[in-house]
Parts: C-alpha cells; structure tokens; sequence
C-alpha cells in the first residue's frame, strides 16, 4: 500500500497574455536539492522550446516542443499564449514487490504550466525535477475525441555525444553499440539512450504509457533526437497524455543504474493488497529441452529440481503441448489430460506454475477470460504473454487490459516478444518481468548473433535500468548452435547483475543439480531492499551489489579485457564476515569455476582479478 509522507500543494496564477510577461526564471522548475533544471522557453512567434541543465551545465540544448493535431484547432506548435501556471511539491514512499529497491522514494518539484492556441484551445506542459534528473509531458484536456498526428520533441545535445542506442525493432531484441551520434544516419533507435556529453551522463527514455503509442527516437541533425510515432496518427478521448519525456542525468554512471524516476513517473498501485504477489525464481525448460512441456514426466524432474535448488516458480509453456498451426500456438493443450495433474504435483511440492500463451488468443476480452479462468482452475498462479512485438496504441492498451484483468484471477504476469517496460509495475505491481532483450534464448537459434560479455556488461546501464529483464540468464551448457562466449562464472553472476521479479533460470536439471556452484545458486533471490553501483563502464564490465533482508549479493562481470577492479565493503554493518566467493577457474574457465574463501570486515577494500569475459560472485550473511 503506497504510504504518503507529505504533499504540499499550491496554486499560482500568472499574468494571461504573451510570453513577456514573465522572464525565463518563471519558467524554470528546479530539483528539490537544486542541482538540476528544466526551463521553458518561449519566443515571440508562439512557439515553445525547452533546455536541461545540471547545475550552469547545460545537459539539452535549446529544443523543440509541441503536439500537433489531425485539426489544426488542436495543434500546439506555434501561435501559443501564456495562461497560468501551478507548482506542487511531492514527497512520497510507496512500496512494490519487485524492483531495484524495496521502497521507492518519489521526491520531486512539479509545475504545469498551461498555454492557449490561436483557436483558443489549451495545453498544459507538465514538468517535474527529482534530484536525478527531469521529466515534462503533454496534457490536452477536450470533450471527445482527438486526433494526434505528431510529437515535436526533440533532443539536442551540447557538443559531442557519446551514445549506447539500439537500432530500432519492435521486439527490443537488439544490441546497445557504442557510437559517436554524429555518425549514425537518420536511421530509428530505442530507448533507453545512453549518452555521455563531456562528463555528463544522460538515460533518455520514456514512462506512463497506456493509452498512448510507445514512442522511439529518431536522428534528425548531427546532434539531435526526436520523437517518432509508431504509427501515423492515433486518438484518444477526452484526455490526452503524454508520456514522460525522461531524463535521468548524473555526473556519475552510479546515478543512472540506481534512479527509480521511470516508477515514480506512473501512477499509483491499483492493487491495495499485494500479499498475494510472489517474485522469486523459476525454471524454464523449453530452454534445455524443446520438448519437455509435451510431457509429465519431464516436467515433473523440473520440479524436483526447483525443491531442491529452493527455486519458486515453474514456467509450462501450456499452448506449446502437441502441434502449432500455422507456427502459432493451438488450443490442444485444452484437451491434455494431465495438466491438472501436474499443477496438483508443483503445488503440492511448493512449486507455483506459470503457464504462457500468445497475443492472438489473448487479444480479445473474451479471449482473456478464457484463459485466466482456465488456469484459475489448473492451479496456475501466473501467465507469459507472447508475440505482442508492437508499440502500436492498441498494444499499449491491450497490455493494461492484460494486467489489469489478471489481478481479478490472482494472476502474475510476464511480457515475451515485448516492448521496453516504461515503469507500468508501479501501477500494475503483477507484472512480474518483460522481455525486451537479446538474452539466453539466442544460443539456442542456429545463426543468429547471440548476447556476448560486451552486451551482458551494457545491459545494467540501459535495458535494464528501466524496468525488470527476463534474460533468462545462467546458462551453463554450451549450446551447438550458438555457443556462449562468456565463461562459467560470468553466467553464475548474471543474477546478481540483472534484476527481474521472476528470474527464468534457463539450463536443464543436471546443470544445475550437478555444478560446483550449486550452494550459491540455492541463494539466488528475485528481490532487493536495495541496490548498490559499485564500479562499471558500458560494454567493459559492471560490479554491483544489493541486499536481501540482511544478505548482501555481490556479483561482477567483464568483458574482453583482463582488468582488477577493487571493492570496498563500506556497505556492511560493522563486524567480521566470512564468505565463500566464486570466480573464474585459472585453467578451464569456460567449464568450471574455483572456489575460495574469504574473510573481511566492513569497510575492507577487495581486489579481484577478472579475466576476459569473465566475472565472479558471491553471498555475503
């Protein structure tokens, strides 16, 4: 339940007439620490524009602003008046079952401030600075329906920007390289935008969007960004909103991994109760075995190995039971005897089951209920949803319709085939995880370039920065198709690096029951107090640390260069600790993992050597 400290609410109105009746200070909203700003700013055609700045540096040039209607009438790009402006002051904290943190501190300085067009009609400019970083959005209030064509946002950015931006795909299956934007073509690219001007660190992206296309970016000069459509134009009624335009800015990478501002940007819970919720982690056997949801008998080992690896969760790929038609799923899982019997035997060991199914059945109300229901009876606590692979309006709001409607069947949810999550879990705290990453299941897909160390160790600072990422991680059998590159301790520490509310344990029973890693893979956890940055560089490596109850979880993975990486145990409570840490083996790496054991205080410095595409972990009690 989300718990209120303090909101102070406060209108001012404003002189009605041009933009010289108040200078640019009037519109500026500022950080609750002060450090960073966002500032209107108009001129005297009537046109808006906007600037970012990180004390006196500035973070975004001056830009573009404004929405642009099908009618002219409800267009806001030029000919604009000042009308009024409110300021309002948020201090909140709430808490989710998944997530970086287990309670999230929403704290910023909000003004709207409202504009009238030529025809007379308004649009209010919602802006909020958080002490990392700033976010505006477009509100369009009007009695029935309207059209909207265009976005004018842009991006421009002061000088030289280094960026870590995926060529755009609708499934978010693609890399994050490292590239000067001025060479990048007018091509489209995702979010999240990772860009470093200067010394300046800057996590574009978006947040709040349901009723609304999930946008993406796309090049327009030599360094700048706007915001395009999906789709040529689309309508709402009554309420246009925005999302977030989201700027998340640090001096330090620390700043960017750690921010909670794509949550804090969403609504509230809709779910008062959440006892009901259960992150944790899970096996997933189509990884290992094509096979194994089409019988009992396998899928019960998975369980087995679930309780003895003290997992939680099973995913059964229930539509994938017989044939497919047409290479999408069929209903004869409907007509397979056994499933009852099989969810009775996970239950009864303790083990909650996830079934999967795809948009086509699941697109339609009718279709939903179907479903829910049926695995409401099955004992199937939770469901993946598949093949969504759009940001179009209607996807947007079939995936709240989603979340929305499991919460009534005591459903959890995943997204697969899915869009970059834009903070929904605060609203919809089901949601469990989303894809919207090149993860494991691309070593099993004979030609296809599979996640390597320089990804794996991009991902914390981009992908997985905005929401939870279903990796699918730990994959310790090389696969013929694709093998892995990264060596076996580098797998090991992916959960510790990745964050997910269920955590899709990818490999086959034996890799598992069998590895010398067993004791610390019996640890793993799908949820965080609180979450620690402790050193990293995109595409290099990333060490990371994050507390569950009073055990700290401390992982680090690397890329193509032998480097040492120190790390200060300043985050402990004082005392002595001993811990087994589980690193590269010196002479087969890629097979095996060595073993030692450790003792520190708090506030000791720690060396470890990590060797290329290497990585180590460990569980600190």
């Amino acid at each position: 339940m989300n718990k209120m400290n303090l909101i102070k609410y406060f209108a001012v109105i404003l002189l009605t007439g041009s933009f010289s009746c108040c200078n640019n200070a009037g519109f500026t909203v500022k950080s609750p620490d002060g450090k960073f700003s966002l500032q209107l700013v108009p001129d005297n055609t009537g046109s808006l524009s906007y600037k970012v700045f990180n004390g006196h540096t500035e973070v975004i040039s001056i830009s573009a602003m404004g929405v642009t209607g099908a009618d002219s009438a409800w267009s806001f790009v030029e000919n604009l008046t000042f009308v009024k402006a409110y300021a309002e002051s948020i201090d909140e904290t709430y808490q989710l079952p998944t997530g970086k943190v287990k309670t999230y501190h929403n704290q910023c300085t909000e003004k709207r401030y409202c504009f009238r067009n030529k025809a007379g009609n308004e649009i209010t400019i919602e802006c909020r600075a958080y002490n990392d970083g700033v976010a505006f959005r477009y509100v369009i209030e009007k009695e029935g329906d309207i059209e909207i064509i265009s976005e004018n946002s842009c991006f421009d950015l002061p000088g030289n920007a280094t960026t870590w931006m995926m060529n755009y795909a609708p499934h978010y299956e693609n890399f994050y390289p490292k590239r000067e934007l001025s060479i990048i073509g007018d091509e489209q690219l995702s979010y999240p935008a990772l860009i470093q001007t200067g010394t300046q660190w800057l996590l574009l992206t978006e947040a709040n969007v349901y009723n609304h296309p999930a946008t993406h970016l796309q090049k327009v000069r030599e360094n700048s960004l706007k915001v395009v459509f999906p789709e040529k134009s689309f309508t709402v009624s009554n309420l246009y909103e925005s999302p977030w335009r989201t700027f998340i800015i640090g001096d330090r990478l620390k700043t960017i991994v750690e921010s909670t501002m794509v949550e804090n940007l969403n609504p509230p819970s809709v779910i008062q109760d959440m006892s009901w919720l259960e992150p944790g982690v899970a096996v997933f056997p189509w990884w290992g075995n094509y096979g194994a949801n089409s019988y009992i008998d396998t899928l019960k080992a998975y369980v087995d190995m679930a309780v003895e690896m003290n997992w939680q969760w099973i995913e059964f790929d229930v539509a994938l039971v017989g044939m497919y038609e047409n290479s999408m799923p069929t209903k004869l899982w409907e007509t397979t005897p056994w499933l009852k019997k099989f969810t009775d035997y996970a239950n009864g060991k303790g083990i909650k089951v996830y079934g999967w199914d795809g948009f086509d059945v699941l697109k339609t109300k009718e279709g939903r209920d179907h479903v829910y229901g049926s695995y409401r009876d099955l004992g199937i606590k939770g469901i993946k949803i598949d093949y969504v692979d759009n940001d179009k309006q209607h996807a947007m709001q079939f995936r709240e319709a989603a979340m929305k409607e499991a919460i009534d069947y005591g459903l959890m949810v995943s997204f697969h085939g899915e869009t970059l999550p834009r903070g929904q879990r605060r609203k919809y705290p089901n949601l469990m995880t989303c894809e919207g990453v090149r993860g494991s299941e691309y070593y099993t897909f004979q030609g296809s370039k599979g996640p390597n160390s320089g990804h794996n160790c991009t991902l914390p600072f981009t992908r997985n920065t905005v929401g939870p990422m279903d990796y699918t991680p730990v994959t310790f059998t090389i696969r013929n198709e694709n093998p892995r590159s990264t060596t076996y301790a580098h797998e090991l520490a992916l959960p510790f690096i990745f964050e997910s509310g269920w955590v899709c344990m990818a490999d086959r029973p034996e890799a598992y029951l069998n590895s010398p890693a067993k004791e610390i893979l019996k640890k793993i956890k799908a949820t965080w107090d609180e979450t620690i940055f402790i050193d990293g560089y995109p595409g290099e490596y990333v060490c990371m640390a994050r507390r569950h109850d009073n055990e700290w979880h401390l992982g680090a993975i690397n890329a193509g260069t032998e480097r040492t990486i120190s790390v200060k145990l300043d985050f402990l409570k004082k005392g002595s600790y001993t811990f087994k840490v589980y690193e590269d083996h010196p002479e087969t790496p890629m097979t095996n993992i060595k073993i030692r054991e450790v003792t520190a205080s708090a506030g000791d410095v720690l060396q470890f050597k990590l060797i290329p595409n290497g990585g180590f972990c460990m569980v600190i009690e």
